[in-house]
């Protein structure tokens, strides 16, 4: 029985390198999708300046054509004004004239501001577009590398798993199968030392008797406390290990 226990350590070491290169790889997908979402986010703030941008501009060209209307209507009224000899009605038309010179001088400010405006977007969206360029650059050489990165997990992963069949063809599957149920809740660490009277995975003490049962090697047994599998190492091995 001790060589199941020691199959079932083989096996053990063979998930946690499976288990290690799937985290690796979950890793770096990781960081890809961030990034992705990181150039998607540079994206939409440049799509929204430049749909602000194009609001603004729409909003210039109205102020705009209002303007150069109003500004007719300025200089048909000033031509009127030649035409017109009663003086009530000269102050009168000349009195429109100076609001409508105000309110044109008004909205002439507000198109110099949204022009402004206008140009400190576009030189934002410059910005934008330079540093998502940079990103695109930059995540593509990631992306190449990363992939060739996760190409050589998914290799390393498929020959350990085949490893890992082999192994575990040596064991009963109902062993196999509560050995996987535990290596999945306890971390990655379902096989462990009984060391001094302690389980090295939970560091409770394990009873005298069945430390004897352990060490007979009758049969494979679990810690009373942890439920791992536990083991202990021939006094060979551990008085080979202390000198």
């Amino acid at each position: 029985m001790q060589a199941q226990i020691e199959i079932l350590a083989s096996l053990q070491l063979v998930d946690r390198e499976i288990k290690q290169q799937s985290d690796l790889k979950q890793g770096l997908l990781g960081e890809l999708q961030a990034k992705e979402r990181e150039i998607q986010a540079k994206k939409l703030e440049v799509d929204a300046l430049l749909a602000t941008g194009a609001e603004r501009e729409k909003l210039r060209a109205e102020k705009d054509r209002v303007f150069q209307d109003e500004g007719k209507k300025a200089m048909d009224k000033r031509m009127r004004m030649n035409r017109i000899k009663n003086a009530k009605e000269l102050q009168a038309l000349q009195r429109e004239i100076d609001l409508m010179r105000h309110s044109n001088g008004e909205l002439e400010d507000e198109v110099i501001g949204i022009m402004q405006e206008i140009d400190g977007i576009k030189a934002t969206i410059g910005t934008k577009e330079a540093e998502m360029s940079a990103l695109q650059e930059g995540w593509q050489i990631q992306q190449q590398e990363f992939t060739a990165q996760i190409s050589g997990i998914d290799h390393a992963v498929s020959a350990a798993s085949t490893r890992r069949q082999a192994i575990a063809a040596q064991i009963a599957r109902d062993v196999v199968s509560r050995y996987e149920l535990i290596f999945s809740r306890r971390g990655g660490t379902a096989v462990v030392e009984v060391a001094g009277g302690i389980c090295q995975g939970c560091y409770m003490n394990i009873p005298p008797q069945l430390s004897n049962e352990i060490v007979r090697s009758d049969k494979i047994h679990l810690c009373p406390s942890c439920q791992r599998f536990v083991y202990i190492k021939p006094a060979e091995e551990q008085t080979a290990k202390t000198a």
